[in-house]
């Protein structure tokens, strides 16, 4: 039997407010589009370098958001193909940053009404499509008939016009109005932070190492992708730029400066093929980062944040230490691709590949940061005691403070780890004392330590006068009379 597929409407809140993880990521959605009209009108010589520009604007009073940019814009025999069809992208991964054609919609179900307006070079013609996105949340409401497709709802809620425009005009334009204030999309601190997190901007002047960084990603012929984002609420004008700064805020139990003294570089390989660069700042590791904004190793593809500050934690045998960092694993392999909700990668080889070897080099990392932080908790006389002592345990290894300070728990205040530190030192060492060299006495829970040493010298006299079997005849003898 013949049945023509039906895609029905509900989908559409799938594809709006249910794809993404906070409604804050319709900015990404949009000015990751800006980023890829720009790179090709840069490409088509539209644009000159330095003269690229994508504009945010956030009216809380009037509740509107507008993102715009001077890119290609969209041709009128285009606008079907590219702003209305669903997941019909004619863009590829590999170039692009947004390519599966869903992005436009997040902003539906935040607004009362969506529109994009555009334009491009050589028509003297703009133009605007409007979502009535009130009437739509209307018709995905449960009491509307639901056996409409997408299509239908989407051709009642939409209109197309044409209006004048230069012929030299180029652009593209997201405009939402009614937005919804509890959504904080209209929260200016909340979109400060997110956009500087977020999106492909360049580091602040006055984080000093960040022309280092991109001198070292120059010399491998990486080019950071940065565009000029500028801000505009009811009460500022603001350059976007990322939040790196030269100071750190550490430790969350005492809360102390720490600054940054160097950059680390760590490219991780597919074959003799880079594919990711990480940076990562040489600090003090005094304890948890307390800017929630810098804390953590964070993925970027096209210098936009996949993810979070907490998407490589499971990375680390213990996690906690991923806030510790200050840094970016910065991915240029094509073949790892970005999941739908940019949250995280699709789960093959490639990403597999580097996660396993971030992995190897966080748990590296993790030795380290557990070392100094234990070196540095400690007192001269602690360190003394424990240059003076030794222990061996039962395999007859030396446990010492380079070996054994893995295993150990350890808290964000040095002076909690010296105490946990050296009250576990004294276990081991009282443990150390109970030892003998012989195995059948150190498994054996029937003697008392006095007992075992006693037995211990008894043992290396039956050994010194007899044969070794002899001995252990007479040892097997002395331990089942007990």
């Amino acid at each position: 039997m013949e049945h023509q597929l039906l895609i029905g409407k509900f989908t559409l809140e799938s594809l709006t407010s249910g794809l993404y993880v906070s409604p804050l990521d319709l900015y990404r959605e949009y000015v990751q589009n800006a980023a890829d009209s720009i790179d090709e009108a840069l490409e088509q010589g539209i644009l000159k370098k330095g003269e690229e520009k994508i504009s945010i604007t956030v009216s809380e009073s009037e509740r509107i958001i507008k993102i715009s940019d001077n890119g290609t814009g969209v041709g009128a025999n285009d606008i079907y193909s590219n702003l209305i069809d669903i997941g019909n992208s004619k863009k590829r991964h590999s170039n692009s940053r947004g390519f599966r054609g869903i992005g436009r919609l997040s902003g539906l179900g935040y607004c009362q009404k969506l529109k994009f307006v555009t334009s491009i070079h050589g028509e003297e013609k703009a133009s605007c499509i409007t979502y009535d996105a009130e009437e739509l949340k209307y018709l995905l409401s449960p009491q509307v008939d639901s056996r409409d497709s997408i299509d239908q709802v989407l051709s009642s809620v939409l209109t197309i016009e044409e209006i004048p425009e230069r012929i030299n005009e180029h652009y593209f334009s997201v405009e939402l109005y009614g937005v919804v204030p509890e959504s904080d999309l209209l929260n200016d601190s909340e979109v400060v932070s997110y956009l500087q997190q977020n999106l492909p901007v360049p580091f602040s002047r006055d984080f000093v190492w960040g022309s280092m960084i991109k001198q070292k990603l120059a010399q491998m012929e990486v080019e950071l992708a940065e565009y000029n984002v500028e801000l505009r609420t009811d009460r500022t004008v603001i350059d976007i730029c990322k939040p790196y700064k030269n100071k750190i805020l550490a430790d969350r139990i005492r809360k102390i400066n720490d600054s940054i003294s160097d950059i680390n570089f760590v490219p991780f390989y597919s074959g003799e093929k880079v594919t990711a660069m990480l940076w990562y700042a040489e600090t003090n590791f005094l304890g948890t980062v307390l800017d929630k904004d810098i804390k953590g190793i964070r993925i970027r593809q096209g210098n936009i944040l996949i993810g979070d500050e907490n998407t490589l934690r499971k990375c680390y045998k213990e996690e906690r230490f991923n806030s510790w960092m200050v840094g970016e694993l910065l991915v240029f392999n094509e073949d790892i691709i970005p999941n739908t909700r940019r949250d995280d990668y699709e789960k093959n080889s490639a990403y597999k590949e580097l996660l396993s070897q971030f992995t190897e080099w966080a748990n590296e990392m993790s030795r380290q940061i557990r070392h100094r932080s234990y070196e540095r908790s400690l007192t001269q006389s602690d360190k003394k005691f424990l240059a003076d002592e030794s222990v061996t345990d039962v395999d007859g290894v030396d446990i010492s403070l380079g070996t054994e300070l893995d295993c150990y728990d350890m808290d964000d205040s040095d002076s909690v780890a010296n105490t946990d530190l050296l009250s576990k030192l004294s276990l081991l060492m009282d443990m150390g004392k109970k030892k003998t060299k012989y195995n059948v006495l150190n498994l054996n829970s029937k003697f008392t330590v006095d007992q075992k040493h006693t037995l211990e010298h008894v043992f290396d006299a039956l050994y010194a006068k007899y044969t070794n079997a002899k001995a252990n005849d007479i040892i097997q003898t002395i331990i089942d009379s007990f």
